[in-house]
């Protein structure tokens, strides 16, 4: 069952393949955090569910496809707000990038702290160690 925050703008998705993290790092000219590693996600559209823009937008910036019923939702508290985060486990490594990215890494979740991140992927990270979606 996806529960969400009808109110979020921005669909995240946390991409799992062997206890590694799918980290993207955003493009030099990127508008927001230029060279910060994130993970995949963007707007929600208008008239666009939530998980319907985790999938698509996972699906535009690294052509993985992951059907929406097999998204997993977890709730991350940052900065006094809640954020959905839906997480997928995924059987294979490969990454076809768009634009927006210019480098991606399969990352030990120890080794996050060695990536220049966006503010909140702490965040996430220690939540998703909280539910045991990595070790």
């Amino acid at each position: 069952m996806v529960i969400t925050n009808s109110n979020q703008k921005n669909a995240t998705v946390a991409v799992i393949y062997n206890n590694l993290l799918l980290l993207l790092k955003r493009g030099t000219t990127s508008p927001w955090m230029p060279d910060k590693y994130c993970l995949p996600g963007g707007i929600v559209e208008e008239g666009e569910s939530l998980v319907h823009a985790a999938s698509r937008e996972l699906y535009e910036e690294t052509r993985i496809v992951v059907p929406t019923k097999l998204m997993q939702s977890i709730n991350v508290k940052y900065r006094d707000r809640d954020k959905t985060v839906f997480v997928v486990n995924v059987n294979s490594d490969r990454v076809t990038l768009n634009f927006e990215h210019s480098e991606y890494a399969w990352v030990n979740i120890r080794d996050v702290a060695k990536y220049p991140i966006v503010p909140g992927l702490s965040a996430t990270v220690l939540t998703l160690i909280h539910y045991k979606y990595l070790k």
